[in-house]
């Protein structure tokens, strides 16, 4: 495998670990900024506060799609960055650095 492959291959491995953690971040965010605001509705608190955090929530929930559109294109680079490694080089199979690429792409959510 060449140097700039392996290079970039981490790169992209990378990518798609890094934006796995960011969409589990978001649902998590999206989840707990919700608790907040029916704790806030049942606590009757001031329309401003609610709204406010209506818009938090706002925020949260359309980065979740971006998210996940990036994620798809990273992972399809990422496969497609393997599968051209793999076909150019067939010991490449062996290497740390695809494994770690194949286990990134196993770990990603089935829906997305």
């Amino acid at each position: 495998m060449l140097q700039a492959s392996a290079r970039t291959l981490k790169i992209k491995t990378g990518v798609v670990t890094r934006l796995v953690k960011e969409l589990s971040s978001y649902e998590r965010e999206e989840i707990t900024q919700q608790k907040r605001i029916d704790a806030l509705i049942a606590a009757n608190a001031d329309d401003h506060d609610v709204r406010k955090q209506r818009e938090v929530l706002e925020e949260t929930t359309t980065m979740i799609p971006d998210c996940k559109n990036r994620l798809s294109a990273a992972r399809d680079e990422l496969e497609r960055l393997v599968s051209d490694i793999l076909e150019s080089s067939p010991d490449a199979s062996e290497s740390a650095d695809i494994a770690a690429a194949q286990e990134a792409i196993k770990s990603l959510p089935i829906k997305m």
